[in-house]
């Protein structure tokens, strides 16, 4: 989950709550081998609290009460929700992909977690390194994508790039790279890769600022 980690630190100083995902996601990392479960219940109790967060911040009204009592699907259901009405550039199957998904880890983590239910041994049924490796690999691409979108939504900090600055850069990228029926290139690399776009921009700028030979 490097670049959810990278990700989240990029946004520190304006979110510096969101650390907190940090020691989860190495824990999630460490037991990958010897503890897959507990790898598998990491990335249920990622997708749960950023979930949680995001709505808490994004609806004023919310009932944490009632949101609480939720199931993991329901309330990851219920943020990616408001990331995509904030943003018309999440696409209506996000919404429904990060469903899936958390019901099918919160469902492994009911029937085989090791922290949250405790359990006889020798255990009954176990997972394997194979899914751990596959629960963390998709939990990373959606929650990156999850996190990007809401901290799209945010107001920049001073030393940010706006996405909406460099309308011809990002013009060209997006055909360069069309991605038909997906988010636009150009602001999926700004939201998910910043880094990588300044660098793209400022190569960008200085091939313009060349002459012609």
């Amino acid at each position: 989950m490097q670049s959810v980690r990278e990700l989240i630190e990029r946004y520190s100083s304006e979110h510096k709550e969101f650390l907190y995902y940090i020691a989860i996601i190495e824990k999630a990392e460490r037991n990958e081998i010897e503890h897959p479960d507990i790898t598998i219940e990491c990335c249920s109790s990622l997708f749960q609290g950023i979930a949680k967060s995001i709505v808490h911040r994004l609806d004023p009204n919310c009932d944490r009460e009632a949101f609480e009592k939720l199931h993991i699907h329901q309330q990851v259901k219920v943020a990616a929700r408001w990331l995509r009405e904030n943003d018309d550039v999440v696409e209506d199957s996000f919404v429904a992909n990060c469903e899936t998904l958390a019901r099918n880890i919160g469902t492994l983590r009911n029937a085989r977690g090791d922290i949250s239910h405790g359990r006889a041994v020798p255990k009954e049924l176990q997972s394997d390194r194979s899914l751990a490796r596959l629960i963390l690999n998709m939990s990373e691409a959606l929650l990156r994508y999850m996190l990007a979108s809401f901290f799209a939504l945010q107001p920049p900090a001073d030393d940010d790039v706006p996405y909406e600055v460099h309308s011809d850069f990002n013009d060209y990228l997006d055909r360069e790279y069309p991605l038909e029926g997906k988010p636009l290139y150009s602001l999926a690399l700004h939201q998910q890769y910043y880094e990588d776009y300044l660098i793209r921009l400022a190569a960008y700028r200085d091939d313009q600022q060349t002459p012609d030979e």
